[in-house]
């Protein structure tokens, strides 16, 4: 729940891409991840900085899912969330100077303010040790 603590997962714009288009393409422990999401026995927030970098992706032609996919998605699946950006985010987001790309500071910021693991293939966001993360 946002501002409170959850044991469910943020899903960073790589992951959030591939469960939806391309499942096989996530690692081993993501797909395990979003399968017990889609079974109703775990759930996961997509933030909005993920939102907004679908969008952008998709009006740059670089992805084919967009908002609408999302939407769907997360009226087929009950445990896949929408994370709206709120001021415990924008704290953390303050305090994460040393992350340089924007987009992964917010989605960092998300997955710590709900107390959540980060799916997310980006092993540099890992090995920064802010927050746990699930790939392979």
């Amino acid at each position: 729940m946002p501002g409170g603590h959850s044991s469910g997962y943020v899903l960073d714009t790589h992951a959030c891409v591939f469960a939806l288009g391309a499942p096989a393409k996530l690692g081993a422990k993501a797909r395990s991840a979003m399968r017990a999401v889609e079974e109703g026995r775990g759930e996961a927030w997509i933030p909005a900085a993920v939102v907004a970098e679908i969008v952008l992706l998709r009006e740059l032609g670089r992805i084919e899912i967009g908002l609408a996919h999302l939407k769907t998605a997360m009226e087929q699946a009950p445990g896949l969330r929408f994370l709206s950006l709120d001021l415990d985010q924008l704290d953390e987001f303050a305090a994460l100077g040393a992350i340089r790309d924007p987009f992964d500071r917010l989605i960092v910021s998300a997955a710590r303010a709900v107390g959540a693991k980060l799916v997310t293939r980006d092993r540099s966001l890992g090995e920064t040790a802010l927050v746990q993360t699930v790939w392979s």
